[in-house]
């Protein structure tokens, strides 16, 4: 059942930037502030009490904004709304923050974080409904990140009886025309709540409103809305259909009856602050659309709807790794490589940390093909310390021969591949000298004639207990939790990287530390070639399958879909073929190029909402 709220009971807080001293002025966010108030105290709409409705044009400070909200939350026993309009920015933990006229891009102390406001509506309202409406840029991250990392985000952001509206995904922009008398998602707003909707219910509920702003507001180009309702929150009303009613119709009159009995469908519960409330929370946002699952009795809107097969047209602009680089970082990212592994990343200048090598040029190729304009920074990592190093925002990307598995999936995401090799084996390449077998080791002599004689054309072939280097990798894990190859590998230690691997395999005494080592063909290609000196040889073919690819921060489909489309550039446009001719081939072997399996972007890569 539609509910409209009652005038006499419920407040409005309507805040706006439209001056900035360090961001780009907004002069539309003033015509916003005056339209929706004249439309909120209107003989035809809520009929709001001037009294009622509070207006913050350019506050000097985020508690003024906080102070008036809470007193407006302690007032309301009916609906309490909430608008802001102006620039919304991203902090370094991925949330919303609203910019207020002396917020600074990069300094999250100046601006209003929006849980501060969302705190107040959760914690100290007495209002049945809350309406939020959020007229600025990302703003779709008030709606939550859903993510099993973070439960509670998502319920503080919508609670029961919710209706969450946004203008557009997490990740865009919002739309101010220039010249335009209002903000593009504002003036359609109004235009609807003034005009009408033809064909359309006699009250204009949030459900209704929303549908109709999508399709006014997708055919325009404008940012397409998003929205997730729980229970009955698409229910609430903003007033009446001007499209339908006769031009002498009047709203219901509520003040005429300020101890009227609970209206059909309301829920009253007893006890407790807050008891009973029913909250409506709009974000009118620019950002890139959540994957929002329908579970616990929410009714999601999409942004695309469920039968567009068609891929969404992300831009550089849409990604949040690459947003957070240029507001945050100085348009400085930071990619994390490999510097010990010959051919495909190696530190060739530690003083002024250059590296050079296949994935080195291919990345640089990746980012100019996306769009990204800033400086590139190569951090050297260790194999373990990849997904930490993702996770805590030291690095931007990963591109270190890493292999997407199962497992590092559950903590960070991949591109497609953009290589493919297995793992084998490097040993030293012993010799017979006048009939007299020069052994590793002092073991039995079937295993030094097995090692000196080659006879090893598979794993297999390996005496038990083969002493073997790895680093804390795939290879490492495969050995060890395989039970076909666990007895034949006697890992010793996880060395922090293979050139430690090669000092041991090429110790200068009669006895080497290890015996074989371990890893990715195309690793054990390069330490053969650099370190090997015709002292070592790889015996057999790789003998299971790796699949490199870059490495990000959960959560950034946009991203994960624009390095799609230039991985398979690459490989189509003979840039990835190049890359290899210059730096694997030679260590290959005179090999061919073989690249992996041209990838399809034509639906975006699966991936997780971040946390």
């Amino acid at each position: 059942m539609t509910v409209l709220p009652d005038p006499g009971a419920s407040r409005a807080v309507l805040v706006g930037t439209s001056r900035y001293q360090h961001l780009e002025q907004l002069p539309a966010v003033s015509n916003n502030l005056q339209a929706l108030a004249a439309h909120l105290t209107g003989p035809l709409s809520l009929r709001l009490p001037p009294r009622h409705v509070t207006v913050l044009e350019n506050p000097a400070a985020a508690h003024t904004v906080v102070s008036e909200v809470r007193r407006a939350a302690a007032e309301a026993t009916d609906t309490l709304i909430v608008y802001f309009a102006g620039h919304g920015l991203i902090d370094p933990q991925d949330t919303l923050s609203l910019a207020l006229p002396h917020t600074e891009s990069g300094r999250v102390e100046t601006g209003l974080p929006y849980d501060w406001l969302r705190q107040v509506l959760l914690t100290d309202s007495r209002a049945e409904r809350h309406v939020v409406i959020l007229d600025c840029c990302y703003s779709g991250l008030a709606l939550g990140r859903m993510n099993a990392a973070s439960p509670g985000l998502a319920d503080q952001a919508s609670v029961e009886g919710s209706f969450l509206l946004a203008a557009a995904a997490e990740t865009r922009t919002a739309l101010a025309p220039v010249g335009d008398t209002y903000t593009a998602f504002t003036g359609a707003l109004l235009d609807t709540l003034s005009r009408g909707i033809p064909g359309g219910p006699t009250l204009l509920d949030l459900g209704t409103i929303y549908r109709h702003l999508r399709r006014t507001l997708g055919p325009r180009g404008h940012p397409v809305p998003q929205a997730r309702g729980r229970n009955n929150g698409a229910e609430v009303a903003l007033g009446p259909n001007h499209a339908v009613l006769p031009d002498h119709a009047v709203l219901p009159d509520h003040t005429a009856a300020p101890d009227r009995p609970a209206r059909p469908g309301r829920t009253v519960r007893a006890g407790g602050k807050g008891a009973g409330r029913r909250h409506t929370l709009i974000g009118t946002a620019c950002a890139t659309a959540l994957a929002l699952l329908a579970a616990g009795g929410y009714f999601i809107w999409d942004q695309q709807a469920s039968q567009d097969s068609k891929p969404p047209a992300y831009g550089i602009e849409d990604s949040s790794i690459l947003r957070r680089v240029k507001n945050y970082k100085g348009n400085k990212i930071t990619i994390g490589v490999k510097k010990d592994q010959p051919g495909l990343s190696e530190l060739v200048d530690p003083d002024r940390k250059v590296f050079k090598g296949f994935e080195i040029d291919l990345i640089e190729y990746l980012l100019g093909e996306i769009g990204f304009q800033g400086d590139i920074v190569f951090e050297p990592l260790f194999s373990g310390e990849r997904e930490t190093a993702l996770k805590s925002n030291d690095v931007d990307l990963v591109i270190a021969s890493y292999s997407a598995t199962p497992k590092r999936e559950k903590e960070v995401n991949f591109s497609v591949p953009y290589y493919k090799t297995g793992q084998s084996l490097l040993m030293r390449k012993s010799h017979t000298r006048e009939g007299e077998v020069q052994t590793w080791d002092e073991k039995a002599v079937s295993r030094d004639v097995a090692l000196v004689d080659m006879k090893i054309n598979r794993i297999e072939d390996l005496p038990d207990g083969t002493d073997s280097c790895t680093v804390d990798s795939t290879s490492s894990e495969f050995m060890e939790e395989n039970p076909k190859y666990k007895e034949k590998f006697d890992v010793q230690e996880k060395e922090a990287s293979y050139k430690d691997c090669i000092a041991g395999l090429l110790d200068e005494g009669a006895v080497g530390s290890y015996e074989v080592i371990s890893t990715d063909d195309v690793i054990l290609a390069g330490l053969a070639y650099k370190y090997g000196e015709n002292k070592l040889v790889r015996p057999i073919r790789p003998f299971k399958t790796e699949e490199y690819a870059v490495g990000m921060k959960k959560g950034d489909p946009a991203l994960e879909y624009l390095l799609c489309r230039a991985i398979k550039k690459s490989i189509t446009g003979k840039s990835w073929e190049k890359y290899y001719n210059t730096h694997l081939k030679k260590i290959m072997l005179g090999k061919p190029a073989n690249p992996p399996d041209e990838p399809s972007c034509e639906k975006r890569p699966s991936s997780p909402a971040a946390g």
